[in-house]
């Protein structure tokens, strides 16, 4: 009777160690979601979004993809990082909060395919100074 108490309370512990992290992990990875009202990519870096580099792709035509900073997120194990789509006129058109697992994203936008560029290359041609990461 002892042992299966003792079993009881292993499991007990072992699922709320479960739920806690599964909770923690929505909360972080779900900071990486544009606010209400984040519509454009001054906005989105305002928030303090981590981003770490951009794609400037060709379909749809002269768009930007920000990929966020999966360092940021990497204990709960993404397939990819965040990534945000801009207009060439800076406005946030779609997001994901992980890439890797959006084949859509992937698909729709070719965010793998075009012209690398620093998050400090987006604000300036933006029109926004701070640059979150160089």
């Amino acid at each position: 009777m002892y042992a299966y108490k003792k079993s009881m309370k292993i499991a007990a512990v072992l699922a709320g160690v479960f739920v806690v992290f599964c909770i923690a992990g929505f909360v972080h990875v779900s900071s990486f979601a544009p606010d209400d009202g984040v519509d454009h990519f001054s906005k989105l870096q305002a928030q303090g979004v981590p981003m770490k580099y951009a794609t400037r792709i060709a379909n749809p035509v002269d768009h930007i993809c920000v990929f966020g900073d999966i360092d940021a997120v990497a204990w709960t194990i993404p397939s990819g990082p965040p990534a945000y789509l801009f207009d060439p006129s800076g406005k946030l058109v779609d997001f994901t909060l992980d890439v890797g697992d959006s084949s859509t994203f992937q698909d729709d936008y070719a965010v793998h395919a075009g012209t690398n560029m620093t998050i400090a290359e987006v604000a300036a041609r933006f029109g926004t100074a701070k640059a979150t990461r160089p």
